[in-house]
Order: structure tokens, then C-alpha cells, then sequence
């Protein structure tokens, strides 16, 4: 069975910026702010790992 690539990826925080076309310090502030959730975070390395519903979830803060 093929899966859906593009909902099962994740994205490191410099390609969530990217993609949002924002700076992954004002990433890093909407987090400390609390107007997202913390994403699930990698158990190996800690990285912060984000999915498309995540990205949903931002551009949603974005616009607010």
C-alpha cells in the first residue's frame, strides 16, 4: 500500500520558515509565546519535528 508521502513527512523548523516565508526566530517566538503547539520532537536528537497540520496550524496564527 502507498502512502501519502506528503501527509506522513516532517519538516525541520528552518523548513517550516522557508516554507512560511517567515524567520525561524519569529518560529521560535510564536512557540515562546504560546499561539502554537509545540511540535512532536525527534527521541534521537530532540529536533523539533513538524507535520502539515502543524504548517495549517501556523499559517492559521499568521493570519489571526
Amino acid at each position: 500500500m502507498k502512502r501519502n508521502r506528503d501527509r506522513d513527512r516532517s519538516y525541520r523548523s528552518g523548513q517550516v520558515a522557508t516554507i512560511l516565508g517567515i524567520s525561524p526566530r519569529t518560529l521560535y517566538r510564536m512557540l515562546a509565546d504560546g499561539r502554537i503547539p509545540e511540535p512532536m520532537r525527534n527521541p534521537d536528537n530532540r529536533y523539533r519535528l513538524w507535520t502539515a497540520v502543524d504548517l495549517q496550524n501556523i499559517r492559521e496564527a499568521l493570519q489571526k
